[in-house]
This record gives C-alpha cells, sequence and structure tokens, in this order.
C-alpha cells in the first residue's frame, strides 16, 4: 500500500499515536510511515519513553506524594494522641488533685467529729468513710469572728490519702464555727446537724405548708413510720397534726418518747405562730390515742425542764431560761439546748409526757 503520509503529518499524529489514541486506520498509515523513515521512528521512541508508566520522574512524584500523605496521617495520629492524653491528664488533676468541693450536709453521716476537751479550744477530726474518698486543700477563715472550715474533695492516691485529718480552732475572739455551709458551734454550744438544719429551715408562718413540710421533714418524725401531715388554721390554736400509718400502743412507743417530743418542741420553736403539736397513732384493738404538745403546757414546764438540764450539766453552759419558747428560735445555740434539755427532762422525771385518747 502507498505511504501517502508525509513526516509533518506523521509528527503530528505520534504524541496521539504513542499514548493509543488513534484510530486503527491512522495506526496503519503511521506504521507504513515509520517503516520506510529512520527519523520519525527515532522521535516515537523518544515519546514512548517520556510516556512509559514508572519513568524516573513519576516515580519520584508518586514517592513524594505517598511520603506527604504518611506523614500527614502520622501528624493526625499524633495530634489524636496529644489531645487524648491532654485530656486524660486533665481528668486525672480534677479527680486527684483538684476535686470539687467538700459538702458535709448529712446529718446521719458527716464524716467529722467536733470536740471541746482543751479548754477555749475546738478539736474537729475529719474522716473518710469510704476508701473511695480523701479530702486536701484545707482552709479555715476567721470573718469577725465566724471561723468557717473548707475542703475539697478528692479521689485517694499518693497525693492524697484517706487518713484523718484534725483543725484545732481557737475559740478567743470566736463567735461560731462553720464546716462547709453547716454550723458547728455557737456562743459555747456544740450545735448538732439535726438542729442545725430544724434552725436552717424555720419558717414564721404555719399557714404555708411547703415551709411547714420543710421543717417536719428535717426533724426525725419519720424514725415512727409513714404520716399525713394536717393543719389547722382556721382559728387559734393553730395545730400541726402528724398522723401515722403504723401502729404503737404507749407502752410500745415509751423507748422513743423522749426522742419524739425533742421533735415536738423544736417543731414548736421553729414554725413561728404554730400553738400545738399532735402525733397520732393507731393503737391496738382500733383505739387511736396522741401525744400533743402546747406552747402553753411547755412555756408552764419551762423552769422545770431548764433547772433539770443545768443541774445534770454543771461543767457546760448553761441553758437560758426564757418567758416563753418561742424565744429559744433567736439562736440555733438556745435551740440546741432546749432540745436537748427536752430529753434529760422527760427522763429524769421533771417532765411527763401525757397520752390523750
Amino acid at each position: 500500500m502507498k505511504n501517502d503520509l508525509t513526516c509533518g503529518v506523521v509528527r503530528d499524529l505520534l504524541p496521539s499515536y504513542v499514548e493509543g489514541l488513534t484510530a486503527p486506520e491512522t495506526n496503519e498509515a503511521v506504521e507504513r510511515h515509520l517503516s520506510d523513515c529512520a527519523d520519525c521512528e527515532r522521535l516515537r521512541a523518544e515519546l514512548a519513553s517520556r510516556d512509559v508508566p514508572g519513568a524516573p520522574e513519576e516515580v519520584k512524584e508518586v514517592d513524594y506524594l505517598k511520603k506527604v500523605r504518611r506523614r500527614g496521617r502520622r501528624r493526625v495520629m499524633i495530634a489524636v494522641a496529644v489531645t487524648v492524653l491532654i485530656l486524660a491528664l486533665g481528668i486525672a488533676a480534677k479527680l486527684f488533685l483538684i476535686g470539687s468541693p467538700a459538702i458535709w450536709d448529712n446529718w446521719e453521716n458527716p464524716n467529722w467529729m467536733a470536740y471541746t476537751n482543751v479548754p477555749n479550744q475546738l478539736d474537729i477530726r475529719f474522716y473518710s468513710e469510704f476508701l473511695d474518698t480523701a479530702y486536701c486543700n484545707w482552709n479555715v477563715t476567721n470573718e469577725n469572728g465566724i471561723v468557717r472550715v473548707s475542703a475539697r474533695k478528692v479521689l485517694p492516691s499518693v497525693f492524697h490519702d484517706t487518713s484523718d485529718h484534725w483543725e484545732h480552732i481557737l475559740l478567743n475572739g470566736v463567735r461560731e464555727v462553720w464546716v462547709s455551709n453547716q454550723l458547728v458551734w455557737q456562743g459555747g454550744v456544740m450545735i448538732s446537724p439535726q438542729i442545725d438544719r430544724v434552725y436552717q429551715a424555720k419558717t414564721p408562718y404555719v399557714g404555708n405548708a411547703p415551709a411547714v413540710g420543710r421543717v417536719v421533714s428535717v426533724a426525725r418524725f419519720n424514725l415512727w413510720g409513714d404520716y399525713t401531715m394536717e393543719l389547722q388554721t382556721s382559728a387559734q390554736p393553730y395545730r400541726l397534726t402528724l398522723r401515722y400509718s403504723s401502729s404503737f400502743t404507749p407502752e410500745g412507743m415509751e423507748s422513743g418518747t423522749k426522742d419524739i417530743f425533742q421533735d415536738m418542741a423544736a417543731t414548736l420553736v421553729a414554725i413561728g405562730n404554730l400553738d400545738e403539736i399532735e402525733c397520732a397513732f393507731q393503737g391496738g384493738n382500733d383505739q387511736s390515742w396522741s401525744y400533743v404538745l402546747t406552747v402553753e403546757e411547755l412555756n408552764q414546764a419551762l423552769p422545770q425542764i431548764i433547772s433539770a438540764y443545768n443541774e445534770r450539766f454543771l461543767n457546760q453552759k448553761d441553758c437560758p431560761l426564757y418567758a416563753s419558747v418561742k424565744d429559744y428560735g433567736d439562736s440555733c445555740a438556745d435551740l440546741d439546748q432546749l432540745y436537748d434539755a427536752m430529753w434529760w427532762a422527760i427522763e429524769l422525771g421533771a417532765y411527763t409526757p401525757q397520752v390523750q385518747s
């Protein structure tokens, strides 16, 4: 077949020919020309060598891109690892070194005990009830005679363990001592956690049912079972009745009489215009009976109650005698002493509770 392609045409076609982009007829014509033209064949060979996959330049470029990708993946992995490490260190620091403010607000298990064995000094021992709790960063401040002890709660570690911690507070010029948000000492009187809560829950009006409910809930009335709360506020005397669903006889309640009358007296103080409180029970043979304590009755018995208490505890601060039991609500210390005095008055026979059928 006649070779009808010139060198100029073939050289224009060679790039497409080498890449396999030309038609079969064109390929045949180009190849006939190449068989007779050494110059064009040389050019074809040069073009073919440049486009061979894996040529040195292309291999270098591919290797470079792979290295870039590997470096990118490595940097991402390092960034993720560093981020995880920083978060882990932050969490560990929070749990073992920084912690959270310690709040001792459970009166049944406060994790501290206070002593006044040394004159004019209050010693407070803090301890960890559970092995997963430790305390650190202890701080004691005194502002205008109000001492506050605070700390932070952390997990035990080589930095902070669960061993006891003591604070020794000199009482010169001190009016109150607080542990976290709890009053523990006031004017020479150790304050029980329960009375601190009753005092903080005080309300002036018996008609405020939610506030009355808070006073009742922080007292220990639930020790004798479930109860419903009834309020008589339409006319004086204003009365609070706790009606228990559990059955007790007066004889069966004898061991708890001192405790329940303590709480009844504290409730009369904590609810400003409450005149009477009743704890009603269902006894045997469907016979109901009640303990009732009134402000009038308690006022009449106060001299005997306070006198018996002060004679029993000659070496501690005397409980003051006021004209009305309501006056014991002016300070937590007074309420705490009345609370203890009520228990001892019944124990010593200075006050005898009466059962109403």
